[in-house]
């Protein structure tokens, strides 16, 4: 049986890393938990909003490969689950060689948190999937055991993709009658707790798999209408509402994704169509759980 005491380091504690850190912090099987962050992290809420037990903080050099085996083997780390946003992508390499080298890490959990990516790497895709499929083609390389979580876009990020954070409105690209996976970031959280606190760490379940969860499937025309948009066509010549320039273009990027139909977590990049059964098969892992949707949060 594996101790109901298990040893996790979270890395970041950002956008998706908050989730995760509560649901652990919440988890009936009471692990361990440390959070490493970036020296000098401006994330001084980090403690702010958690349930009574709190986590322990403990800023690292990402870059210092030997500093982050020592810490892993001294506090006896088992897991080690990745958050990191984007920019942060290339510090799971070093996270990886000391979490191999710790010899106390026995899984490991590369920063996906999107669509599937399996395969993006051999397709030859220049794009954020292929930078993610790298890093779990690296953990096969030093044979470092992962686990791979596929959730879809985040559904409060929704509103976001079509610009109504700027003007209210729904901006849509093409027809916008493409179904996609989205899944709450709560849900998110709660399934990683679950499965990686209440399964072994041998389990074929999650030693080198693709969890795909799905919190349910809509399309951007079906948000509109649940959250009572207007919407506004938009070309391909035009812009979506955003902030800046990198806001507007990866909103551009996310809405063909979706209107391609790639957007779904039951997408395989090999074959380029969608696996059959595979959008959500892991959601039975969770037995009993009701999964959020955008139709509950209005």
């Amino acid at each position: 049986m594996h101790s109901p005491k298990r040893s996790i380091a979270l890395v970041g504690a950002g956008v998706i890393g908050m989730p995760i850190l509560r649901a652990l912090l919440s988890s009936p099987n009471h692990p361990n938990v440390i959070v490493l962050t970036r020296p000098g992290s401006k994330n001084k809420d980090l403690l702010n909003d958690l349930p009574p037990v709190s986590p322990i903080v403990i800023p690292v050099d990402y870059t210092d490969t030997s500093a982050l085996t020592a810490l892993f083997k001294k506090l006896s780390i088992e897991i080690v689950i990745s958050a990191l946003a984007s920019t942060g992508y290339n510090a799971q390499y070093n996270l990886a060689d000391a979490a191999k080298a710790s010899g106390s890490v026995k899984l490991f959990v590369p920063s996906e948190w999107g669509s599937p990516t399996e395969g993006a790497k051999d397709k030859g895709e220049d794009n954020i999937f292929a930078i993610k499929d790298r890093v779990a083609e690296y953990l096969k390389s030093i044979d470092l055991p992962y686990t791979r979580f596929f959730t879809g876009l985040f559904m409060a990020y929704v509103p976001w993709v079509v610009g109504a954070d700027v003007d209210g409105k729904a901006h849509i690209q093409g027809k916008g009658d493409t179904p996609f996976t989205v899944t709450s970031q709560e849900d998110i959280g709660g399934f990683v707790a679950h499965v990686l606190t209440s399964l072994p760490l041998t389990s074929p379940e999650l030693v080198n798999t693709s969890l795909r969860i799905q919190g349910q499937q809509i399309t951007l025309r079906q948000y509109a209408q649940v959250a009572n948009k207007s919407i506004v066509a938009v070309t391909e010549n035009e812009a979506i509402p955003g902030n800046t320039d990198e806001d507007k273009a990866l909103k551009a990027f996310l809405q063909k994704h979706i209107e391609e139909g790639t957007a779904t977590t039951g997408w395989d990049h090999r074959t380029e169509r969608e696996i059959e059964g595979a959008t959500g098969s892991a959601n039975k892992m969770w037995e009993g759980h009701v999964w959020q949707t955008i139709e509950r949060t209005f």
